[in-house]
């Protein structure tokens, strides 16, 4: 599993990519005490368009330098992706996402990268997330 490592719980945005038969978690992410406000939520300022594009031209470290070559080859919206936020009313996480993303095994693998627990956190599908490339079925 790729992820950056904040301090936990997190919020940020998120990829599952395919490289070499292994699905890889892609994450950029902040605690919460370094989120920005958004209206009633706490979230990453940066986009995934942006992300991708300084990963590629390595101006921000990548936390897996073994998938370069995924990112220089493809663009962002490439792969399923979705984004984790944190509503202070009602005091929980949202995970927005692709809808193949939020299957059991692939929402624990994202929970377990932010540091969110189920009883804190929804999942729900989001249109700007809708996927350019179809992953294999969610095992669980």
């Amino acid at each position: 599993m790729t992820t950056s490592t904040p301090t936990l719980p997190a919020v940020g945005i998120l990829w599952f990519v395919a490289l070499a038969r292994r699905m890889h978690l892609l994450t950029r992410a902040v605690p919460l005490d370094q989120a920005e406000p958004y209206d009633d939520a706490l979230t990453l300022p940066d986009g995934h368009y942006e992300t991708w594009q300084a990963w590629s031209r390595r101006t921000l470290p990548l936390p897996d330098p073994a998938l370069r070559p995924l990112i220089t080859m493809t663009e962002y919206d490439s792969w399923p992706r979705g984004r984790v936020v944190y509503q202070r009313t009602p005091d929980r996480f949202v995970v927005y996402a692709d809808r193949q993303l939020l299957g059991p095994t692939r929402l624990t693998r994202i929970y377990a990268a932010f540091g969110l627990t189920p009883d804190r956190t929804i999942a729900r599908t989001d249109p700007h997330y809708r996927y350019a490339t179809r992953l294999p079925a969610d095992e669980g």
